[in-house]
């Protein structure tokens, strides 16, 4: 019997003991992160018949375990996830926000500084003071360009910090991983020469490095065995048992600009795309980059195109006070192509923008696949498709650029295309001659003042910087208009059309142009490769584009005579001319003699062919030629009226007074904003994303909060419960060497009998 008492007191001072130092190490590991609370797990030792009874042989400690929940921690993983991606976007939208939003940097008060210049000169064109308005109008230009290149750098900087923190998340991914496999290995050897006891520490740390990763990307384990299989994203294999599989980052094949993230397979490194690592630090970062910071970049590069579109436009239809028509104030390279580096051809994409006012802050992918085009904006997925090119849309002119790229590209290229993300770096002030800004109009009427009639006439106006006319007696070619590829210096002197009746069809166009035409709603391409040009069939009414420029040429059932030709010319300098009133007809003459002339009034338009008299149409425009002009009042037979350039604009704003009006102009998002109105959405935007997301911070981080607490209290350990454990397996191991004690003194009163 004492010898039964001496090992019940033997496994209770062990099982006592085991106890304290378990209780010890929950103390000494409260601060240690990922730690989890541990408790002994204590069972009665199968009890002895003796004399007919059972009698308890004392405790068993089964194992150490540790309090763990998988359910729970699962719920923290998912929070720290979504807290980190929240806390990665806030902090680039934060940065980016404090440049948009800060008024000393932003683009409205130096483009308000810029237009209040040219309302100045508009007010004093000439003289002295006009040469103090002129050169305050480049200096405020100076401005306003400087103005937009450092926003844009400053938002290239966070576009390279944003690369940078993508590698070093990447890094810090990789070594988790690393760790990840070394653990699954040494946590399985453990168990496997331990009888399968669990190595509560390693487990510790393994899963502590799992909630570490989680902060950085979306995480699924799955448990086989005593091995964890890490996926990331959207199912991405980041650790397979003991083997980790690190990512890359490489550069963009279509962007060199860009990291982007990939994986070895095979020995091919294999790009992932953005959206399928949702989650944590990085994926808030790709979230970010594709989806604000492009468009950030987009819309800054929106504005300078809208701008300097404007300005140049107006520009070129004034003169200047040399006499010369008005070149472009601003320049640019507004447009980055790049093809994909995997492609296996060697065609390059020429995008040229055609109408600012269409553009949107979107990329766009094009992609060449079984003999089809296809055009994708990036930022919603939508496509069009084509058999060949060019392709416009949004504003865009998508072509092949010209030999010695290749004329085919090979199946499956891809080429990147970002319309307006270099004009903002770009933008500069092409004029340096305050004398060169075209503040006059190159046009002007005069009624004689030996008119009998009270006819009066508007000074006249410059409509296009090209004009048409036509030696036909039948068919007549309407007014051209440019858009913003237009380039009037690669014009020239024009082309003229021939009409041929034996083939139906019209040539001279510029050699190597592509001409487009639409009919029915049917764009039909007609491609040449200089020298030769392009030759088109006839279809009266159609639209016919051509390097920018676009035009009809149309008849009222009788077709043009065989080499009746249409000419397409700069429309200024005007040749001098005058009209001749007949009042028998009521009829004007004189107009120049292949001139198509047109008269509105009211809603309704006529086209006149060459050399027919116009009639007079009291309080109508009349428009030749690329300009116009309108008449009022009664003329008196015989009275003249003189038509022509002007020689010498001095005391003329007239064009001064059309720029000012840009400011006020509906001429971007379609029409529906001003320049200003459209730098103020996109501000609002930005702040309204900021607050949207600093919003969201908050609460992942509540939701991390509730979900921590909700495992700490499994998991966590409470000092005071632990110091109650501590007295009460300090007295658990007194009591067991009382009856320890009292075995002994039962010996020896057995030995002392004995003698």
């Amino acid at each position: 019997m004492g010898a039964n008492i001496l090992n019940l007191g033997q496994s209770a001072l062990a099982a006592a003991q085991l106890g304290i130092s378990t209780t010890g190490q929950n103390i000494a590991n409260a601060s240690t992160p990922g730690y989890s609370r541990e408790v002994v797990i204590q069972s009665a030792a199968a009890s002895q018949q003796i004399g007919g009874v059972f009698v308890g042989q004392g405790v068993n400690v089964s194992q150490v375990q540790r309090q763990y929940s998988d359910f729970i921690a699962q719920q923290v993983n998912s929070a720290t996830t979504s807290k980190g991606a929240a806390d990665a976007y806030l902090s680039q939208i934060t940065g980016l926000n404090n440049i948009i939003a800060d008024s000393t940097s932003g683009i409205s008060p130096t483009l308000q500084t810029f237009f209040t210049s040219i309302q100045n000169l508009a007010s004093s064109p000439n003289g002295t003071a006009g040469a103090a308005a002129r050169q305050a109008t480049l200096s405020a230009a100076q401005s306003l360009v400087g103005r937009i290149n450092g926003l844009q750098n400053q938002v290239s900087q966070i576009s390279m910090d944003v690369n940078g923190q993508i590698a070093s998340t990447v890094t810090t991914i990789n070594g988790y991983a690393s760790q990840l496999a070394q653990l699954n290995d040494a946590i399985g050897k453990a168990q496997s020469t331990n009888s399968g006891a669990q190595p509560n520490d390693l487990l510790d740390q393994r899963d502590y490095l799992v909630t570490q990763l989680s902060q950085l990307t979306s995480v699924n384990v799955v448990q086989e065995g005593s091995q964890y299989n890490v996926f990331i994203g959207n199912g991405q294999p980041l650790v397979l048992g003991t083997q980790s599989n690190p990512l890359q980052v490489i550069q963009s094949p279509t962007d060199p600009s860009r990291n982007e993230i990939g994986y070895q397979a095979k020995g091919t490194v294999v790009q992932i795309a953005e959206n399928s690592l949702p989650g944590g630090a990085l994926g808030g970062l790709l979230d970010f980059r594709s989806n604000l910071l492009t468009t950030t970049q987009n819309s800054i590069g929106r504005v300078a195109v809208s701008i300097a579109s404007a300005i140049n436009q107006q520009q070129a239809l004034g003169q200047d006070l040399n006499g010369a028509v008005g070149t472009n104030l601003f320049t640019m390279n507004p447009t980055i192509s790049s093809s994909s580096s995997n492609n296996t051809g060697t065609s390059q994409i020429n995008a040229t923008i055609t109408n600012p006012n269409a553009l949107t802050t979107s990329d766009y992918n094009l992609q060449y696949a079984s003999g089809k085009y296809t055009l994708t904006r990036v930022s919603d997925g939508t496509s069009i498709t084509s058999t060949s090119l060019p392709m416009n849309f949004d504003g865009v002119n998508f072509d092949l650029a010209p030999p010695p790229a290749g004329a085919v590209p090979g199946n499956g290229d891809q080429f990147l295309i970002r319309p307006a993300a270099s004009a903002a770096a770009t933008i500069a002030v092409g004029i340096i001659d305050p004398n060169k800004l075209a503040v006059a109009t190159a046009y002007s009427t005069s009624v004689p003042s030996t008119n009998t009639g009270s006819v009066t006439m508007t000074s006249g106006a410059v409509n296009s910087q090209v004009g048409s006319g036509s030696n036909s007696l039948t068919a007549t070619i309407g007014a051209v208009t440019t858009d913003a590829s237009f380039n009037a210096s690669a014009f020239g002197s024009g082309f003229s059309l021939t009409f041929s009746s034996a083939t139906n069809t019209l040539s001279g166009f510029p050699a190597g142009a592509t001409v487009s035409v639409t009919s029915g709603g049917t764009t039909t391409n007609y491609k040449s490769t200089a020298p030769a040009s392009a030759s088109i069939p006839y279809t009266s009414g159609a639209t016919i584009s051509v390097n920018g420029m676009s035009f009809t040429i149309g008849d009222k059932g009788t077709p043009p005579a065989n080499n009746d030709t249409f000419t397409v010319a700069p429309s200024t300098p005007a040749a001098a001319t005058k009209l001749t009133f007949d009042s028998t007809a009521n009829t004007l003459t004189g107009f120049p003699a292949t001139a198509n002339v047109t008269v509105k009034s009211g809603t309704t338009s006529t086209t006149y062919p060459a050399g027919t008299a116009v009639p007079y149409v009291n309080g109508a425009t009349y428009s030749y030629s690329g300009v116009s002009f309108t008449m009022s009042g009664t003329p008196a037979k015989g009275d003249v009226f003189n038509l022509g350039p002007n020689t010498t604009g001095t005391g003329d704003n007239r064009n001064a007074l059309l720029m000012q009006t840009i400011q006020t102009q509906n001429i971007m998002v379609g029409g529906t904003t001003t320049i200003q109105g459209a730098f103020a959405q996109f501000v609002s935007l930005i702040g309204n994303k900021t607050s949207e997301v600093q919003a969201t911070s908050t609460s992942e981080a509540s939701m991390l909060t509730n979900a921590t607490n909700a495992q700490q209290s499994v998991s966590g350990v409470n000092l005071d419960e632990e110091a109650s454990n501590l007295l009460k397996y300090q007295q658990s191991y007194q009591a067991a060497g009382k009856l320890m004690q009292i075995a002994s003194q039962l010996f020896s009163t057995l030995l002392t009998i004995g003698q």
